[in-house]
């Protein structure tokens, strides 16, 4: 049985709870029970009841997880901790067997892993997504996604996103482009854009980057398909989640030989204010030239992280909606010039196509 048919099943959801959920699993990532604890819907100790029902482990409480042993953690390392999702608690009796928390106790690989590493058997206990990143970062120091770091969240049957009226002036020195590009008759033409000078070539065409868009399976092959799209187009491509107001990192790519000074994953920018992320996002529509801000505080923030020299004159941001809400936002930018007609024309029509997929994906999910 699944979580979402234990929950409907025992009325903690209704249906309508469950398909926002579903929705925002497609959007934003994350297990089932994060994204319902996301939205208010259930609370962590209730959706730990649910997974050990369903897993047949018993919990990994917080006491347990505020006791986990040094010394085995030490033996399991941050990486495999991170990468496995798994918090050894301590020894069962004197056995040598050790219980461990994990995100997914029932996959035998995962607990063949961790039992290697640790040189021991395993007993696995169960933990939920947002506790066990909670936990990971506070007992090995490696930070959490931004997307993982949220604000309190609506419980009252909404998503907890912002509504009303959204604002559609464009701050002076952008370009309001006029709406998305149509997804009928599909172009399949190649493109003839030349590689930018001293870049790499072109890592996909734009027939192949549409391809793979309209064809994804799940949201990170719709991520993937932009950031190898932009290699030898542009000198930076950031695809952005948009979550509580913010711009959180999700995929990106900065053209050699430059190293970002922060990882991807870790950006968090505001959409407060003026900035060219604020403005494609308030449109809904693409932001094509310089920044709005004379003092341009966000997008230096973002070029920090990226280590980009000199700062771009001009920049490209590309919002993908779903719904007429603001999902993501691509941001682009070449150091030694605008982003040419033909970039923004075709970043349009890749976002129009992920818009495209992101709503087959839902479907697909409700129906599962």
């Amino acid at each position: 049985m699944k979580l979402g048919t234990l929950l409907l099943r025992n009325a903690a959801i209704g249906l309508s709870q469950l398909e926002a959920a579903l929705r925002n699993q497609v959007l934003y990532g994350g297990r089932l029970g994060t994204n319902l604890v996301e939205l208010g819907y259930i609370d962590l100790e209730l959706l730990s009841a649910y997974l050990a029902e369903l897993s047949g482990f018993p919990i990994a409480t917080p006491t347990l997880l505020d006791q986990a042993d040094p010394s085995l953690m030490e033996r399991l390392g941050a990486d495999e901790a991170h990468r496995l999702r798994a918090i050894p608690l301590g020894y069962l009796g004197e056995g040598g067997t050790v219980a461990v928390g994990l995100v997914e106790p029932t996959d035998g690989k995962v607990v063949d892993q961790v039992a290697s590493r640790l040189g021991s058997h395993v007993t696995p206990y169960v933990v939920p997504e947002l506790r066990a990143l909670y936990y990971l970062e506070k007992l090995f120091g490696l930070p959490r996604r931004a997307r993982f770091v949220r604000s309190a969240r609506a419980a009252d049957g909404t998503d907890g996103e912002i509504t009303g009226e959204r604002r559609r002036t464009q701050p002076a020195m952008g370009m309001v482009m006029p709406p998305a590009l149509t997804l009928e008759p599909r172009r399949r033409r190649p493109s003839s854009q030349a590689p930018l000078a001293g870049a790499l070539p072109l890592a996909i065409g734009y027939a192949v980057a549409c391809e793979r868009i309209d064809a994804a399976t799940n949201r990170d092959q719709i991520a993937d398909a932009f950031v190898t799209y932009a290699q030898g187009r542009c000198d930076a491509l950031v695809v952005f989640l948009i979550r509580d107001g913010n711009a959180l990192g999700w995929r990106g790519w900065v053209a050699p030989p430059v190293v970002p000074k922060k990882p991807i994953e870790e950006l968090s920018l505001p959409l407060g204010g003026a900035s060219a992320l604020q403005s494609a996002h308030d449109a809904g529509q693409p932001f094509v030239g310089t920044p709005p801000s004379a003092a341009r505080p966000v997008e230096k923030q973002l070029w920090a992280a990226l280590a980009t020299q000199p700062e771009p004159f001009a920049v490209l941001v590309v919002p993908v909606l779903v719904k007429q809400r603001a999902v993501n936002l691509v941001y682009a930018h070449i150091t030694s010039s605008a982003p040419p007609s033909q970039l923004v024309t075709e970043l349009v029509d890749l976002a129009a196509r992920a818009q495209a997929s992101y709503l087959r994906l839902i479907r697909q999910a409700r129906g599962s």
